[in-house]
This record gives structure tokens, sequence and C-alpha cells, in this order.
């Protein structure tokens, strides 16, 4: 019911102000087919741990025009925390009255130094990348299961280098389009090539991201 109604509501307060735009949404699907640009909007990123009072859920809204994702919105209510990103200038992250601008991806270049968050070993263990993740996990410095989009503000602050998951949408990734490329990452597939639609991605250090395609 609470996604339901936070997509009704933004839909409609998007709408009012980009009348010619369309939506496309979790919850309700695309409008405006026809249009050239549209606004893509996941009312919760993360529905399970918001329903066991987890603080990892947020609001995702990016606006796509002419293919491209080029505005990028994350709202993280439960922890006080906003990220905002906008092609061609900088992304940063806000909290009450203080504002701080992402950093680039700190300069490490191998799988040993590096720190991977993932959406969850069982999603991996049931495909076919199975023996590819196993291996994975085994070379990085640290692995977690940082899911939904907290894991992507956790590479943002720069404390993880990669954040890779399986079976996600374009509402889950079309915002850290823009986030990566306003702060020097990547957002790709398993084929290494940019992508905000999964339903595989991996976001972040670009040489980190680079040798994980090549074993997968």
């Amino acid at each position: 019911m609470a996604d339901r109604k936070i997509e009704e509501f933004l839909s409609r307060e998007i709408t009012r102000a980009f009348p010619k735009d369309g939506i496309l949404g979790e919850e309700f699907g695309r409008t405006r087919k026809e249009a050239g640009s549209y606004w893509v909007i996941d009312p919760i990123d993360g529905t399970r741990a918001f329903t066991r009072g987890l603080p990892s859920w947020g609001i995702l809204v990016a606006r796509v025009e002419n293919g491209k994702p080029v505005v990028g919105a994350c709202d993280l209510p439960a922890i006080g925390t906003f990220m905002g990103a906008v092609r061609g200038g900088a992304a940063y992250e806000r909290a009450g009255k203080v504002k701080k601008n992402f950093l680039k991806p700190r300069p490490v270049s191998n799988l040993s130094e590096a720190v991977l968050f993932h959406g969850g070993a069982s999603f991996f263990f049931r495909s076919k990348y199975k023996k590819a993740f196993e291996g994975l996990l085994q070379q990085c410095y640290l692995e977690r299961a940082y899911g939904d989009c907290y894991a992507y503000l956790w590479v943002l602050r720069g404390y993880a280098d990669v954040m890779m998951d399986l079976g996600v949408k374009e509402w889950d990734l079309a915002p850290f389009a823009v986030f990566a490329e306003t702060t020097g990452r990547v957002l790709v597939n398993f084929s290494g090539k940019s992508d905000f639609k999964g339903p595989d991605t991996i976001f972040g250090n670009p040489k980190i991201a680079k040798i994980i395609v090549k074993k997968f």
C-alpha cells in the first residue's frame, strides 16, 4: 500500500511540473509511451527491508532524455540522507543542512584490495554465475551483502569499491547511471556494456568492474 501511495504522489507532482513527460513506475508501469522524455520511479527500493523496519530502503527517481538518464535522486528517509545528481554537474549527498559532494573512486586496481557489496549471495548461487561469484568472493579483500540503494550510498562515499546485483530493473538502476557518470564510476552489465535496465549490474570503480566482467 505504501509503495503505491508514494508512486501516485510522485507521479502526480511530476506530471504537474512536466506535463509532456511520461512516467515509468514500478507499481503502475509506463504512461505517455510516445514522450521523448520520461521519469522513472521506484517508490520503495528495498521493500522487504522496509517491511522489517530496516533502514536500507529508499525512494528512487530519475529522468531519462533521449534514452539516457540525466537526473538521479535517491532519498533514504530512515537515515535522513538524500542523494542527488544532474548530468554535467556534481553528485552530492545531503543530511539536514550539511551537503557534501561525492568524490571520485579511490585508486584501487586489483581484487585483493577491493571491497565488494552484493545484493545477496543466494541470488547468485541460484544463477548461472554461481561458480564465478564464489571465486570472486574469495579474491576480494572484503565482501558484504548490502542490498538496495543503501549499498550505492556506501560505494559513492568511497567505503566500498563496487556493488553488483541480479534481478534488477530500470527503476532500480536509472538514478545510479547519473551518479556513475558524475563521479567517475561506471554502471555496466555483466558483459561490460553501459546499461541501466538490468537484469544484472555492476556499479563503481571502473578498474574493478572491468576485472569482474572478465570473470563473468
